[in-house]
């Protein structure tokens, strides 16, 4: 029986006419691993939701498949899962990177990522734009990335956004060049932490006492998701949603 669970939800919300949201995971008792990957795309037309399709796939095969190959076997060491998280955005970042180049249409697309993978006690973190990951752990929360937004810079810098606009500028976008440079961490697991990745949908309009709440209250996993996907929506719903919640259980 694998130590984790997984349990992920994407919403369109209640003002967009479409979906640029995709989240998918992976979840191996076999291999004592699990992998969850959200995507928030952006892009005219259908771009973005093509955009964040493609990465989430590509990232996602590129995972399973170096793990299955793995001729020294699937191993927890941390150089190891940065590695393997890289090379996965790479291959995610030149599918997409190609469609962008090809289809004029779909030509301004581009998508933010959000990755965990967890094996054993480990779990590698990568991202890059301003989807997020955060830890619940002895009733905290705690943020594990930071955006890449021009808003972060500015808050980083000590400086004052006093533009609303700043909040949308990405500073790094999966898809646009050819190369891209990810953000990655390791971190070291406990028993009953829960690791939440979602788009900018929920914590853009959910503040963190809310999400602890809901964590606190919530009985299992798809209750959790449930819950914050309603709290969004009951904001406003502005923006799509998307939430995953990955639990370390033994």
């Amino acid at each position: 029986m694998s130590q984790f669970k997984i349990y992920g939800e994407t919403d369109k919300g209640l003002v967009r006419e479409n979906n640029q949201d995709s989240i998918d995971w992976y979840l191996s008792s076999e291999e004592d691993t699990a992998l969850a990957i959200l995507a928030d795309g952006v892009g005219g037309f259908s771009g973005g939701e093509v955009a964040s399709r493609l990465a989430v796939e590509h990232a996602r095969e590129e995972i399973c498949r170096s793990i299955k190959e793995d001729s020294k076997g699937w191993q927890a060491e941390s150089a190891r899962m940065v590695w393997r998280t890289m090379d996965a955005i790479a291959v995610a970042n030149t599918a997409v990177h190609k469609v962008r180049s090809t289809n004029d249409e779909i030509g301004r697309m581009g998508t933010t990522i959000v990755m965990a993978l967890a094996h054993g006690e480990h779990l590698c973190i990568a991202h890059i734009g301003d989807s997020r990951c955060y830890r619940y752990r002895d009733g905290e929360l705690q943020q594990m990335t930071l955006d890449h937004s021009m808003e972060q810079e500015l808050r980083l810098a000590g400086a004052v956004a006093t533009n609303t606009a700043y909040k949308n500028v990405l500073t790094r976008t999966l898809g646009v060049e050819a190369c891209v440079d990810p953000e990655v961490t390791m971190q070291v697991t406990e028993i009953d932490d829960i690791y939440l990745l979602c788009s900018d949908g929920l914590s853009s309009y959910i503040e963190d006492v809310e999400i602890v709440n809901i964590l606190k209250e919530s009985d299992g996993l798809s209750q959790g998701v449930n819950h914050l996907v309603k709290a969004a929506n009951d904001a406003g719903g502005n923006d799509n949603i998307s939430v995953i919640l990955i639990k370390r259980t033994s």
